[in-house]
Protein backbone atom coordinates (compact mmCIF):
# COMPACT_ATOMS: atom_id res chain seq x y z
CA UNK A 1 0.00 0.00 0.00
CA UNK A 2 2.79 2.45 0.93
CA UNK A 3 4.55 1.55 -2.33
CA UNK A 4 1.44 2.67 -4.27
CA UNK A 5 1.20 5.92 -2.32
CA UNK A 6 4.88 6.65 -2.94
CA UNK A 7 4.32 6.17 -6.67
CA UNK A 8 1.40 8.61 -6.53
CA UNK A 9 3.51 11.10 -4.53
CA UNK A 10 6.28 10.80 -7.12
CA UNK A 11 3.82 11.41 -9.96
CA UNK A 12 2.45 14.47 -8.16
CA UNK A 13 6.03 15.61 -7.52
CA UNK A 14 6.77 15.48 -11.24
CA UNK A 15 3.55 17.38 -11.99
CA UNK A 16 4.67 20.07 -9.54
CA UNK A 17 8.05 20.16 -11.26
CA UNK A 18 6.39 20.59 -14.66
CA UNK A 19 4.19 23.38 -13.31
CA UNK A 20 7.16 25.16 -11.76
CA UNK A 21 9.46 24.94 -14.77
CA UNK A 22 6.68 25.91 -17.18
CA UNK A 23 6.69 29.43 -15.74
CA UNK A 24 10.17 30.59 -16.78
CA UNK A 25 9.93 28.90 -20.17
CA UNK A 26 6.56 30.51 -20.86
CA UNK A 27 7.79 33.89 -19.69
CA UNK A 28 10.89 33.72 -21.90
CA UNK A 29 8.60 33.26 -24.89
CA UNK A 30 6.16 35.92 -23.70
CA UNK A 31 8.89 38.55 -23.33
CA UNK A 32 9.82 38.16 -26.99
CA UNK A 33 6.14 38.24 -28.04
CA UNK A 34 5.52 41.37 -25.96
CA UNK A 35 8.57 43.10 -27.41
CA UNK A 36 6.97 42.93 -30.87
CA UNK A 37 3.41 43.72 -29.75
CA UNK A 38 1.48 46.94 -30.17
CA UNK A 39 0.97 49.03 -27.00
CA UNK A 40 -2.67 47.93 -26.60
CA UNK A 41 -1.64 44.28 -26.98
CA UNK A 42 1.15 44.66 -24.42
CA UNK A 43 -1.37 45.51 -21.71
CA UNK A 44 -3.34 42.35 -22.43
CA UNK A 45 -0.25 40.15 -22.85
CA UNK A 46 1.17 41.58 -19.62
CA UNK A 47 -1.43 39.64 -17.67
CA UNK A 48 0.01 36.32 -18.80
CA UNK A 49 3.18 36.27 -16.63
CA UNK A 50 1.13 37.00 -13.51
CA UNK A 51 -1.28 34.19 -14.38
CA UNK A 52 1.63 31.81 -14.98
CA UNK A 53 3.09 32.86 -11.65
CA UNK A 54 0.06 31.35 -9.92
CA UNK A 55 0.75 28.04 -11.68
CA UNK A 56 4.35 28.14 -10.47
CA UNK A 57 3.32 28.82 -6.87
CA UNK A 58 0.96 25.86 -6.91
CA UNK A 59 3.75 23.75 -8.41
CA UNK A 60 6.28 24.68 -5.73
CA UNK A 61 3.70 23.99 -3.02
CA UNK A 62 3.06 20.58 -4.54
CA UNK A 63 6.81 19.92 -4.69
CA UNK A 64 7.26 20.76 -1.01
CA UNK A 65 4.28 18.66 0.11
CA UNK A 66 5.19 15.59 -1.90
CA UNK A 67 8.94 15.95 -1.36
CA UNK A 68 8.73 16.09 2.42
CA UNK A 69 6.24 13.22 2.42
CA UNK A 70 8.55 11.04 0.31
CA UNK A 71 11.59 11.82 2.46
CA UNK A 72 9.86 10.09 5.35
CA UNK A 73 7.73 7.45 3.60
CA UNK A 74 10.27 6.36 1.03
CA UNK A 75 13.69 7.09 2.56
CA UNK A 76 12.93 6.97 6.31
CA UNK A 77 14.02 10.57 6.94
CA UNK A 78 16.78 12.97 6.04
CA UNK A 79 19.54 10.90 7.67
CA UNK A 80 19.54 8.29 4.93
CA UNK A 81 19.98 10.73 2.04
CA UNK A 82 23.37 11.56 0.45
CA UNK A 83 25.01 14.99 0.46
CA UNK A 84 23.76 15.73 -3.07
CA UNK A 85 20.22 15.76 -1.66
CA UNK A 86 21.15 18.61 0.69
CA UNK A 87 22.60 20.59 -2.21
CA UNK A 88 19.27 20.03 -4.00
CA UNK A 89 17.37 21.04 -0.87
CA UNK A 90 19.44 24.22 -0.58
CA UNK A 91 18.55 25.11 -4.17
CA UNK A 92 14.87 24.46 -3.39
CA UNK A 93 14.96 26.63 -0.26
CA UNK A 94 16.64 29.46 -2.19
CA UNK A 95 14.12 28.98 -5.00
CA UNK A 96 11.25 29.22 -2.53
CA UNK A 97 12.69 32.43 -1.08
CA UNK A 98 13.09 33.81 -4.61
CA UNK A 99 9.48 32.91 -5.45
CA UNK A 100 8.40 34.77 -2.31
CA UNK A 101 10.41 37.80 -3.45
CA UNK A 102 8.84 37.54 -6.89
CA UNK A 103 5.40 37.53 -5.27
CA UNK A 104 6.33 40.72 -3.40
CA UNK A 105 7.55 42.30 -6.66
CA UNK A 106 4.30 41.32 -8.39
CA UNK A 107 2.34 43.28 -5.78
CA UNK A 108 4.61 46.27 -6.45
CA UNK A 109 4.01 46.00 -10.22
CA UNK A 110 0.25 45.88 -9.68
CA UNK A 111 0.61 49.18 -7.78
CA UNK A 112 2.43 50.74 -10.74
CA UNK A 113 6.08 50.30 -9.66
CA UNK A 114 7.93 50.11 -13.00
CA UNK A 115 11.28 49.41 -11.31
CA UNK A 116 9.83 46.23 -9.81
CA UNK A 117 9.21 44.92 -13.33
CA UNK A 118 12.93 45.08 -14.08
CA UNK A 119 13.72 43.28 -10.82
CA UNK A 120 11.15 40.60 -11.66
CA UNK A 121 13.04 39.76 -14.81
CA UNK A 122 16.31 39.33 -12.92
CA UNK A 123 14.71 37.40 -10.06
CA UNK A 124 12.93 35.20 -12.61
CA UNK A 125 16.27 34.27 -14.16
CA UNK A 126 17.66 33.44 -10.72
CA UNK A 127 14.59 31.31 -9.96
CA UNK A 128 15.02 29.48 -13.25
CA UNK A 129 18.70 28.75 -12.51
CA UNK A 130 17.84 27.50 -9.02
CA UNK A 131 15.10 25.28 -10.44
CA UNK A 132 17.51 23.76 -12.94
CA UNK A 133 20.11 23.24 -10.18
CA UNK A 134 17.49 21.46 -8.05
CA UNK A 135 16.64 19.16 -10.96
CA UNK A 136 20.30 18.38 -11.65
CA UNK A 137 20.97 17.48 -8.03
CA UNK A 138 17.74 15.49 -7.80
CA UNK A 139 18.97 13.36 -10.69
CA UNK A 140 22.40 12.98 -9.09
CA UNK A 141 20.72 11.99 -5.81
CA UNK A 142 18.03 9.60 -6.96
CA UNK A 143 19.33 8.03 -10.15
Amino acid sequence: MLYTFNKIFLMLHFIGLAMGLAVPFANIVMVSVMAKAQPAEKMILGRFPLAMSKIGKIGIGLLWATGITMVFTRWSGFGTLPHTFFIKLTAVVLLTITVGYLHYLETRVKKGDAAALVRIQLAGKIAFALGIAAVIFAVLTFN
